[in-house]
């Protein structure tokens, strides 16, 4: 199976759990994004990997127009209902990959992206056709969570995501995330980080796959209790593994 058919099956699977689950509906997150965006009523918008539609929904009231676009056909399912629940009428769906985006160069006023960067094979090339489709003067507003700069700790971390959700590629460090933004040409204008708490069983429930739980639950608790912590503050909270993200958002203009 090739990485785009496994996250289309990956997230079939996932797309009820996601829809719910408390770190996409995260309040304080939708703001943070909302306040780099600073939507306004002529403003046309690309929320790239839309999920759910979580982020294509708290915006659209404030736009002219949202394109949600992504690549798991339940996704743009789940994207549409709360949208039509929502009762917005300017916001267009759209299914295809990152890699190759279907609009014309400077098609969007702003684009932003949530907890997608760690899934894509190259990154490079996506946020080349991130820029490509912003206008000039646009934002491009990448949020995700990020690795330790520690190379050890990083690659512990991400092999651990990668045991609970094999669509996982690689969670970049805040050096990396900003060098993505400057080889794609954009001036980096903010960057906000924050922390989030995660226990195991949250953590694990939204991928829909009782058959990781287990081993991989053996796996952290052994790191936990051996007081390895993978660069995410990795500890036992007590019959719990827990754990603490570390998110970065990142503004650019295309100039």
């Amino acid at each position: 199976m090739d990485h785009f058919s496994r996250i289309k099956e990956e997230f079939k699977r996932q797309a009820e759990a996601l829809s719910v689950a408390s770190v996409f509906t995260d309040s304080g997150v939708l703001e943070q994004i909302r306040a780099a965006i600073r939507p306004t009523n002529t403003m046309s918008l690309l929320d790239l990997g839309c999920g759910p539609g979580i982020v294509t929904a708290a915006i659209a009231p404030e736009v002219r127009e949202v394109v949600a676009f992504d690549l798991t056909p339940e996704m743009i399912d789940k994207a549409r209902a709360r949208c039509e629940e929502a009762g917005l009428k300017n916001v267009r769906f759209e299914l295809g990959s990152a890699e190759h985006l279907p609009f014309q160069n400077e098609s969007f006023d702003c684009v932003v992206t949530r907890l997608t960067i760690h899934h894509f094979l190259d990154a490079n090339r996506v946020m080349d056709e991130i820029v490509r489709v912003t206008r000039k003067g646009g934002k491009v507003i990448v949020a995700d969570v990020i690795s330790s700069e520690n190379e050890e700790e990083a690659a512990l971390h991400n092999a651990l995501e990668t045991l609970r959700d094999p669509t996982h590629v690689r969670m970049v460090s805040p050096s990396d995330l900003l060098k993505l933004f400057k080889s794609a040409g954009l001036r980096v204008t903010s960057s906000v980080t924050w922390e989030m708490e995660r226990d195991y069983d949250e953590w694990i429930r939204i991928t829909n796959a009782p058959e990781r739980v287990k081993p991989l639950y053996e796996v952290m608790g052994a790191l936990a209790r051996a007081g390895i912590h993978a660069g995410i503050h990795l500890h036992l909270n007590g019959k719990t593994v827990a754990f603490t993200h570390r998110w970065l958002l990142v503004t650019g203009e295309k100039e």
